[in-house]
């Protein structure tokens, strides 16, 4: 098994709306992808991947970001999305990073391989210490989290007050 980050491309449009559609299925959205819930159309969801990138037309929530996927063998097993900076609302609540391994991959190590290799990644665009948040209810991506050096700061209650979120540090 050799799991590797690439860069969308149309190779994985196809997976990519199946990835989709298993998240609206289960009721989640899928965090790292952005936006993809949104998106019935791959072409629409790429060119929002490349403008977010290039931080071309960004609402003022946004910021430039890079996706990922996250491929083992071919198939598509998980989303990553590393933000290159933090606004004040992304530093309370959503981080430099966002992750989400298939419904149906889980519980197979994958998110932990994913989060450490997308630190590589967030290293070579100039991060150096990167925030790292999940929900207080999601216990397995907090142990996520803490495999690979989150360490804990604080927990905060969403703006909409209803989740309570867990702030974690890592040091690249």
């Amino acid at each position: 098994m050799t799991m590797e980050l690439i860069r969308p491309s149309a190779k994985y449009s196809e997976q990519l709306m199946e990835y989709r559609a298993a998240f609206l299925h289960v009721g989640e959205q899928p965090y790292g992808g952005t936006s993809l819930q949104n998106y019935a159309d791959f072409n629409e969801w790429l060119a929002k991947v490349i403008n977010q990138e290039n931080g071309d037309k960004l609402p003022s929530n946004r910021v430039p970001a890079t996706q990922f996927l996250t491929v083992i063998d071919g198939k598509l097993v998980g989303l990553i999305n590393i933000r290159h900076r933090l606004t004040p609302e992304l530093l309370m609540e959503s981080g430099h990073i966002g992750y989400s391994i298939h419904p149906e991959e889980r519980q197979k190590g994958y998110a932990t391989e994913q989060l450490r290799l997308s630190l590589q990644e967030a290293k070579k665009i100039g991060l150096k210490k990167v925030l790292v948040t999940c929900d207080k209810t999601n216990i397995a991506s907090a142990k996520t989290i803490q495999k690979v050096g989150g360490i804990l700061e604080n927990e905060l209650i969403t703006s909409d007050g209803k989740e309570i979120v867990q702030r974690y540090w890592i040091e690249l």
